[in-house]
């Protein structure tokens, strides 16, 4: 439980400042090996188009568009369902489901995505959404880790849905400038705009205090900033920040 709560703070707090489709995707991917899985996937639709931001293999992902798979996919059905996150199994699926369904099944099998948790998500206007985090194999410490932590997956899954809707599609530009903040430029200006310190960020975010410098460093020059209180405060002003 201890584990799962960790993630879930590293989480909420790098979600609330991700902003482009591959600072969210590194979210879930580390979020996803923090809990002892293998991948994520993030899915919205349900007007005929899709949203998806995953850690599956590429190979998956392309197969599982060009075959659109989200028609028949067992597990976003369920999700369709709007109620708690609920654990699946592929091949206890596979066992009752039409053809199609049992081709699909036996396709994610043999890119290894055997188990998995997935939160239902109300997206509104006839859409919904799934966040999932899967695994290349249905253990006793996952089943564990997910019927102890229900809730603090579902409160994931929500969050990061209503980040990606909000902020992915609109990249945070300094006017004027052209010029992005990272996603680690952001996570440090952040924590120092607490009053953190270079030690307690490397703390916080696992890295050494150098790596903290640099980034903090290079968010100062873009903002043209010549302290760094002066980055923080131009970051503020322009709510790049948390």
């Amino acid at each position: 439980m201890k584990k799962a709560k960790r993630a879930f703070h590293e989480f909420i707090d790098a979600v609330y400042i991700a902003n482009t489709r591959e600072e969210f995707q590194r979210v879930g991917e580390r979020a996803a090996c923090a809990l002892g899985f293998e991948w994520f996937a993030y899915f919205e639709g349900g007007n005929g188009d899709l949203t998806l931001v995953t850690s599956y293999p590429k190979n998956w992902v392309d197969r599982y568009y060009d075959e659109q798979y989200q028609n028949i996919d067992p597990v976003l059905r369920q999700a369709r369902i709007i109620g708690p996150a609920f654990p699946w199994d592929a091949s206890d699926m596979a066992a009752t489901r039409s053809m199609k369904e049992h081709h699909f099944l036996d396709e994610a099998l043999s890119f290894n995505i055997r188990a998995g948790v997935t939160v239902p998500i109300a997206a509104g206007y006839g859409r919904f959404g799934a966040f999932t985090f899967a695994a290349d194999d249905h253990s006793p410490a996952l089943d564990r880790l997910t019927e102890n932590s229900k809730d603090l997956l579902q409160m994931m899954g929500v969050s990061y849905h209503a980040h990606v809707k909000a902020r992915m599609s609109d990249p945070l530009e300094l006017d004027g400038d052209n010029v992005v903040l990272t996603f680690r430029e952001r996570q440090c200006l952040g924590w120092a705009s607490l009053g953190k310190t270079m030690q307690e960020m490397a703390t916080i975010l696992r890295v050494t205090p150098r790596v903290v410098k640099f980034h903090l460093d290079n968010g100062r020059r873009k903002l043209g900033a010549s302290t760094l209180p002066h980055a923080v405060a131009l970051a503020l002003r322009r709510e790049l920040l948390p």
